[in-house]
């Protein structure tokens, strides 16, 4: 398994992160690869979508899981192919937010254990750093550019 966790402070309420965070439909708001989601109705703890990530190789559409939420609070889902995974923690904190988020990989297959096993933590602190930065810039109203890998979904090929 390889995996970065980042703990940041955003200046702005928990409610305006928890729109764009708690809703995957909104994740190609702030997350630069997000191409589209699709999915339930209801966001809830089980529930399964699709999101469709711009890579080097062109587009790709995976299911995903959300294995934890708990409203205004957390959020984890987890890529049912490849095991890719974004767990985010939300607390208030004197009017901004305060956010821990941890990306990484729990592999299914062998090719991906191979592919994160060397700059796995590389890799996921660059996508990290980018997440944080599309969350905080699809707040401020600015249109987020996009990045070169952000936080959910199956990711870009690495680069050594």
């Amino acid at each position: 398994m390889s995996s970065w966790r980042q703990q940041a402070l955003i200046e702005a309420p928990a409610e305006a992160v928890w729109k764009l965070l708690g809703d995957p439909e909104r994740y190609p708001e702030w997350a630069g690869f997000v191409v589209e989601v699709t999915g339930p109705p209801v966001i809830e703890k089980d529930a399964e979508y699709e999101q469709t990530t711009r890579g080097p190789i062109g587009k790709a559409t995976t299911t995903f899981r959300l294995d934890r939420y708990q409203e205004m609070r957390e959020i984890r889902m987890r890529c049912q192919m490849s095991g890719w995974y974004s767990h985010w923690l939300l607390t208030p904190a004197a009017g901004g937010t305060f956010a821990e988020a941890e990306i990484g990989i729990e592999p299914t297959a062998g090719r991906y254990r191979l592919m994160y096993g060397a700059f796995g933590k590389r890799y996921f602190r660059r996508v990290v750093e980018e997440a944080l930065d599309g969350l905080r810039e699809a707040i401020e109203g600015r249109s987020a550019e996009p990045h070169a890998a952000a936080g959910n979904g199956p990711p870009p090929e690495p680069r050594g």
